[in-house]
C-alpha cells in the first residue's frame, strides 16, 4: 500500500497524507496550517483516489506551483515533485512496502540540484482584487496587509549602499578564525564582528528576526522583521529561506524566497548584513563539487558546440 508524505523544508518536518482529502492553507481548520501572509487561508486540497496523490489549488492569491510550473486544475503527484505553497517548499515522497523512499535519506538525488522557487504570481486586475481578502496579500505586499506595520518593522530602501561586504572581504573587520562550525558573521550596525555559531549537532533550523521570543538568532535592527528568514541545513547544502519579512531577504544583493547558500556568500535582511562562512573542511568539499560541475558543464559545452 503506498504511503504519501510531503516533507515541509521549512520547518524540517514530514506530513502523512493517508485522508481522501487534505486541506493545505492558513486557516487554524486546514489540515496541513501554514503560518504565512504568501499562504491563503483555504490554498488547495490534496486528495488520494486510487492510489494516487493530486492537488487542487482553491483560487489562491500567490497560486501553487508544481516543479516551478504553476498549478492549474487538478494535478497528479508523483514521487520526488517539488510543491511551493506561498513561501514553503513541499516534496512529495511516496512509500511503497519495503521500498521506501523518502526525502530525509542522504543518498537522496533530489538534494543534489539546487531549486529555484518561482516568483510570486502578479497582482489580479481591480475587479478580482475587489474579491481577495487583504489577509491573502502576498509576504512582498505585507505593507498593505498591514502585517508589519504593526509590529514597528521600518521599511528598508534597496539603494542604501554599505561598505560591510567590502570591508569584509578586504579582511578588515579582524575576525577569529573559523572552527569546526560553519558560522553567520555580522558585519554592520549593532552585529558588526558578531558571531553566530551553526552547530549542526544540535539542530538544523535556525529563525532569525527581531522578535527575541520566537526566534533563534535575535538582531534587534528596526528593518528587520520579527520573524524574517530561516537557515536551514540540509546536510552538505545550506540555505536562507525569507519568511514573513516586510524588507525581504538578499543574498549577495539577489532577492529570493528560498536560496541555496556557499561559502562567503553575503545575506542581508534589512538593513543588516552577515557574513556565511564554512568550515575549512567544508570549504574543501564545496569547491570539489563546484569543479566537478564546471567539468561537466564544459563537457557538454564541447559535446554540442557551445
Amino acid at each position: 500500500m503506498a504511503v504519501f508524505k510531503l516533507y515541509d523544508t521549512v520547518n524540517a518536518i514530514d506530513h502523512i497524507i493517508s485522508a481522501a482529502e487534505t486541506s493545505i492553507g492558513r486557516s487554524p481548520e486546514s489540515d496541513i496550517r501554514l503560518l504565512s501572509s504568501s499562504v491563503s487561508r483555504n490554498h488547495g486540497m490534496l486528495k488520494i483516489k486510487d492510489n494516487v496523490l493530486s492537488y487542487e489549488d482553491f483560487g489562491s492569491s500567490n497560486g501553487t506551483f508544481l516543479n516551478a510550473v504553476k498549478v492549474v486544475g487538478e494535478t497528479a503527484l508523483k514521487n520526488g515533485d517539488a510543491l511551493q505553497v506561498g513561501d514553503f517548499e513541499l516534496k512529495v515522497s511516496l512509500e511503497v512496502d519495503d521500498d521506501a523512499t523518502t526525502f530525509n535519506a542522504p543518498d537522496d538525488a533530489t538534494q543534489i540540484a539546487a531549486y529555484t522557487p518561482p516568483k510570486a504570481a502578479p497582482a489580479e486586475p481591480a475587479s478580482i482584487q475587489a474579491e481577495t481578502s487583504s489577509a491573502d496579500i502576498p509576504a512582498m505586499w505585507s505593507e498593505n496587509a498591514g502585517l508589519e506595520q504593526a509590529s514597528g518593522t521600518i521599511f528598508f530602501s534597496e539603494e542604501l549602499a554599505s561598505e560591510a561586504s567590502k570591508n569584509y572581504r578586504e579582511g578588515k573587520l579582524g575576525l577569529a578564525p573559523i572552527g569546526d562550525t560553519a558560522r553567520l558573521v555580522g558585519l554592520n550596525l549593532s552585529i558588526q564582528g558578531t558571531i553566530y555559531s551553526l552547530d549542526t549537532a544540535s539542530k538544523n533550523v535556525w529563525k532569525i528576526g527581531r522578535d527575541q521570543a520566537n526566534v533563534d538568532i535575535c538582531v534587534f535592527e528596526s528593518s528587520m522583521s520579527g520573524l524574517h528568514a530561516q537557515l536551514i541545513n540540509e546536510g552538505p547544502r545550506w540555505k536562507i529561506v525569507n519568511w514573513m519579512s516586510t524588507n525581504g531577504t538578499f543574498v549577495n544583493e539577489l532577492k529570493g524566497l528560498s536560496t541555496y547558500l556557499k561559502n562567503g556568500d553575503i545575506i542581508r535582511m534589512g538593513s543588516a548584513e552577515f557574513a556565511f562562512e564554512l568550515p575549512a573542511q567544508q570549504q574543501k568539499s564545496e569547491t570539489k563539487s563546484t569543479t566537478a560541475a564546471a567539468k561537466k558543464k564544459g563537457f557538454f559545452a564541447r559535446l554540442f558546440g557551445r
